[in-house]
């Protein structure tokens, strides 16, 4: 079977449109002021002008997010409101993450080994109004445009002794504090995917409904869940257990919509499956580890096989490594 990467000549394009970035830091300046911000409310203030201060002083990470979902003080209010216990536990987050500090450096740094180009960027930590977790924004600086990593932690923070009496419907598909480091590294998974493709263009395409598929989302998603996984031998909650346990039937289930404009057919990348209320949150990024894992344990080239990880994005070449796993369960 022959697959179609991206060139080296790409890649050298690529290299040269990456910044020169410093030493990854974390930032928790943006839970700081939102733990100011809930000071003020209890002393008595407005809780929406308290947060509406709190947003004006945002770091590029939550401004990037703020405005890619449309993110306002009224419903970061909105949700306080609704959950005040559990928003008022979102500032202590910053001594867990700084206690694993060292975790999330070494496996950055061997996330970084593993990339053809580029180098892990700066991750900003903040709360915002339950609309998203993890994503990567751009942020301008004086000599242009550069990505960082931006994460909501009010969608991931749930713990053991989380009062879950203000979920009366349970989690929603909000992931533990403990996947914190993971989604630090798979984010920044995607920002090495971007480097790798020569731009924000290439990354981007895959989402829409020209360039993408179903299938595609999944693969790209499933590479960073994978790269994330051989650098730090993290996965994001547990969902890979129902995974192993019903692959079969989940790759027959999504091979049927994987040709579907992404995102249009629920409860694969978010949301539930209107027809298997038991499928974990997100399994579609599963069925993606699983296409991509294949690729690479059974290459020639195991080390290409890793590049691949990064820099696939062409739609035959999607659909080369999913014939490839499907044929390899027999269903196809």
């Amino acid at each position: 079977m022959t697959y179609r990467f991206i060139t080296s000549a790409a890649l050298a394009a690529g290299l040269l449109s990456a910044p020169a970035l410093a030493q990854t830091d974390l930032h928790y300046d943006d839970l700081r002021r939102f733990g100011a911000a809930l000071v003020e409310i209890e002393a008595g203030a407005d809780a929406e002008m308290a947060i509406a201060a709190y947003l004006d002083a945002a770091s590029p990470g939550l401004a990037g997010y703020a405005a890619r979902y449309q993110t306002e003080a009224s419903s970061i209010a909105e949700q306080y409101a609704r959950r005040p216990v559990y928003y008022g536990g979102l500032p202590e987050l910053e001594a867990y993450l700084t206690g694993r500090q060292g975790e999330i450096d070494a496996a950055l740094a061997r996330l970084a080994e593993l990339a053809p180009l580029g180098q892990p960027v700066d991750s900003y930590f903040f709360v915002a109004d339950q609309t998203a977790g993890g994503t990567a924004v751009m942020m301008q600086t004086e000599t242009g445009s550069r990505p960082v990593v931006a994460i909501a932690v009010d969608m991931i923070a749930m713990a053991p002794d989380t009062d879950m009496t203000e979920f009366p419907t349970g989690t929603g598909g909000r992931a533990r504090a403990a996947d914190l480091p993971q989604v630090v590294v798979h984010e920044n998974a995607h920002v090495l995917q971007m480097f790798a493709q020569g731009g924000i263009e290439n990354f981007r395409s895959i989402y829409s409904a020209e360039g993408g598929s179903m299938m595609a989302v999944a693969v790209r998603e499933g590479c960073a869940e994978y790269v994330t996984y051989l650098a730090s031998g993290w996965r994001l909650g547990d969902r890979h257990l129902y995974g192993e346990a019903n692959e079969a039937q989940l790759w027959q289930a999504f091979s049927a919509i994987a040709d579907a404009p992404p995102f249009s057919v629920p409860g694969w990348f978010g949301g539930t499956h209107a027809d298997h209320p038991d499928y974990p949150p997100q399994i579609g990024y599963w069925v993606g580890f699983k296409v991509c894992e294949y690729h690479h344990l059974n290459a020639t080239d195991p080390a290409a096989a890793i590049a691949d990880m990064f820099t696939l994005y062409a739609p035959e070449d999607v659909a080369s490594l999913a014939r490839a796993y499907g044929a390899s369960l027999a269903l196809e």
